[in-house]
């Protein structure tokens, strides 16, 4: 138990799992439109979250001069560890980019500004980075998860005849913002009051309501996208809307960064079951 708990730490803290989140929630688009997976856009998208994530956080570590959070003090445990990483998937990122084409560069032109002054200040009198901008800091994260996870395969499967994704956009927009809260309600008692988040401005219960209305809403939108009864992907609506209740008395970070995260995952899974074997049996 101890070696897979360790393992598990390991997925979390290299950020290699939230890349698989988003490895898969990119190849949740293929699915849908029943295209096939370019392989390229995929590797990006795990690489380039896992650089994004890590230079965050490494960010935030050599600017603490003391470290009480225990991801930052593993990170500092296994500095070489976390270099090779960002030089890792610094490379994953240049070798995927080199097989995009040109209309792709815009979108992550876009994406990675909005992921630099996340974490950096904005230059010149603003004086803050993004995050701290009240009200802002959860739409980033959907806007950016929802663009890099539509418009970059979009864009680079050959738009001819494919009528732009909005609806998909939307949809990833909206699941983002639910799974997102629950990190929200974790940090209530950390977030400076002028952050605004939406358990500061509505309380904890609302936005565990406002989070599972969202859920609910994703998969009748996903229904209508993919034009499939999504029988096993109400298990992946379920889990949700129970993990986002848990989010009021849970404070580990493995349930929100391992379980919470892991739904980015669990969808994709169960609709991959859907599309390609259940829907054949009914």
């Amino acid at each position: 138990m101890k070696l897979l708990l360790k393992f598990i730490k390991l997925l979390i803290y290299t950020n290699c799992w939230i890349g698989l989140g988003a490895a898969a929630f990119t190849w949740q688009y293929y699915l849908i439109f029943d295209l096939e997976v370019n392989y390229a856009v995929i590797y990006f998208a795990f690489f380039a979250t896992i650089l994004t994530y890590t230079f965050q956080r490494y960010v935030k570590l050599v600017n603490r001069t003391q470290v009480n959070n225990e991801r930052l003090q593993w990170m500092q445990r296994n500095d070489l560890l976390v270099k090779a990483m960002m030089i890792v998937s610094t490379a994953g990122c240049l070798k995927a980019l080199y097989e995009f084409n040109l209309a792709t560069y815009a979108v992550l032109f876009f994406s990675g500004l909005l992921s630099l002054f996340y974490i950096i200040r904005l230059p010149g009198k603003v004086g803050k980075n993004l995050r701290d901008i009240p009200n802002l800091k959860i739409y980033l994260i959907a806007i950016v998860w929802a663009s890099t996870s539509t418009f970059l395969p979009y864009l680079n499967h050959g738009v001819e005849g494919l009528p732009i994704p909005w609806l998909l956009f939307i949809t990833n927009f909206i699941f983002i913002i639910a799974i997102t809260i629950p990190f929200d309600i974790r940090d209530l008692h950390l977030d400076e009051a002028e952050k605004k988040t939406i358990p500061q401005l509505v309380g904890v219960n609302n936005a565990i309501l406002i989070s599972v209305v969202l859920l609910a809403i994703n998969i009748p939108l996903l229904i209508f996208i993919s034009s499939y009864f999504l029988w096993v992907s109400l298990v992946s609506l379920l889990s949700a809307i129970a993990l986002v209740i848990g989010s009021r008395k849970y404070t580990n970070d493995l349930y929100f960064s391992f379980f919470v995260d892991g739904l980015l995952i669990l969808q994709p899974v169960l609709l991959y079951l859907d599309i390609r074997y259940l829907e054949h049996l009914v």
